[in-house]
């Protein structure tokens, strides 16, 4: 009986060690799936969010565009918009009043988003429509912002609801479209086709890139030169490493056709901000200028930790050429040079025939919307995906945004639309 009364109390012990293995198992499991629950939801939520905020973009530049096939790129972008707001939102399992105006806000803007698409064209009620619709997206992207961190918290709590019998996956589609056209400026990623036009013609030793970029810098900075990793490609370089007087390192890439310096970086940059952008402004265009890149006009900036980013595009006369860009970055505390990317500039300079536009500014001005309260105009060059196109820009205000406008000085289209965004590090044009 002994015996028997040992092996019944061994046995509850392996059943009791079971279950509490078996409780534990499924407590990490509750806990794992939990947490991938609040992915789905953080993410449901961000997706929404994002794709709202692209759809207000793009219903301000359908109505500012001039150009009626213009209108119709930006309101199909509205109409696609829409369905991908709604799929990402359905994946929350409860009803929250901010989710559910966004879903029926989204709804409705497809709908009209379509009816405007099959219209011959867009009248002044329909445009008067959509400055309406435009504060309405903008208050339920506020609405969403205001609910993003109960949305997920209260998806949770209804999990229970979420999953049908027998799926254990949740996923959102990978394939919302998020907005990309965000640059640290207009056309700042210029098109880069064929040989680079920037170079010159004669191969350099290492030994001359050496002294090149050693002058490039300031002989006055420049403690000691090293050798560093070359590189290949279409613009084969020497690399160099530099490591100033003050201690900081900087890496350098020079180009063996030309000796160019393609590109220069800090190997670490945190500096006090001493000095103003506009400071560092006039230091980068004096120090572009002292090395041949001459007529340099400043397009946009930004500000990263001390260090300030500063864009730069050649000009010819009186146009400014886009596709030639360059990037200077300077530390704010004494407004030096530490950094320079030149493969726009060295991929696209070269001489332009006369750049005569067949319009004139006035005509070009036509083809803008009213909409826009026009405050500048110069002519440009950009870049597109078939050459180059000389334009007018046209800098103007609406509804409290600056916008950027690009007429065809040839045809008179519209070729481009971004608005400019202010924020903490600077410019930037969506």
């Amino acid at each position: 009986m002994k015996r028997k009364g040992l092996w019944t109390c061994a046995a509850l012990a392996a059943l009791l060690a079971g279950a509490v293995a078996f409780g534990a198992a499924e407590t990490v499991r509750a806990n794992r799936l939990e947490a991938r629950l609040r992915e789905v939801y953080d993410g449901a939520v961000l997706s929404a969010l994002r794709q709202m905020e692209d759809m207000e973009l793009s219903l301000n530049k359908a109505l500012l565009s001039g150009d009626e096939s213009g209108s119709r790129q930006y309101l199909s972008a509205v109409s696609s918009g829409a369905a991908q707001v709604q799929s990402s939102l359905s994946l929350l399992p409860l009803s929250h009043a901010a989710a559910q105006r966004a879903a029926k806000f989204a709804n409705q803007l497809g709908d009209y988003a379509g009816i405007l698409l099959a219209a011959p064209q867009m009248t002044e009620e329909d445009a008067d429509r959509l400055d309406t619709l435009i504060d309405a997206c903008g208050q339920c992207v506020a609405a969403l912002y205001a609910a993003r961190d109960a949305l997920p918290a209260r998806a949770l709590a209804a999990k229970e609801d979420f999953y049908a019998a027998g799926d254990e996956e949740a996923s959102f589609d990978s394939a919302v479209a998020y907005p990309t056209l965000i640059y640290d400026g207009p056309f700042s990623d210029a098109r880069e086709t064929g040989a680079a036009k920037g170079l010159g013609q004669r191969e350099v030793t290492r030994e001359e890139a050496g002294q090149m970029i050693l002058h490039f810098v300031g002989d006055e900075r420049v403690q000691s030169v090293a050798d560093g990793a070359d590189t290949g490609g279409d613009i084969p370089c020497y690399g160099f490493t530099l490591t100033l007087r003050d201690g900081l390192t900087l890496e350098a890439a020079v180009t063996r056709q030309g000796g160019k310096v393609l590109w220069l970086s800090p190997d670490s940059g945190s500096f006090s901000q001493d000095r103003s952008v506009e400071e560092c402004r006039e230091a980068a265009q004096s120090f572009l200028a002292a090395r041949g890149y001459e007529n340099m006009l400043p397009t946009f900036f930004q500000v990263y930790e001390g260090v300030a980013v500063l864009s730069f595009a050649a000009s010819q006369g009186e146009t400014i050429l886009y596709p030639d860009q360059i990037k200077v970055q300077l530390r704010m505390d004494t407004a030096e040079v530490v950094g320079i990317e030149a493969r726009n500039y060295l991929m696209n300079h070269t001489a332009r025939g006369a750049l005569l536009p067949a319009l004139s500014q006035e005509e070009a001005q036509g083809a803008v919307s009213s909409r826009l309260q026009i405050t500048g105009c110069r002519l440009c060059l950009i870049p597109t995906d078939a050459g180059e196109k000389l334009c007018y820009e046209f800098s103007g205000d609406s509804r409290g945004d600056a916008y950027l406008c690009y007429i065809n000085a040839e045809t008179g289209r519209q070729e481009e639309l971004l608005r400019i965004v202010e924020g903490q590090a600077g410019l930037e044009t969506v």
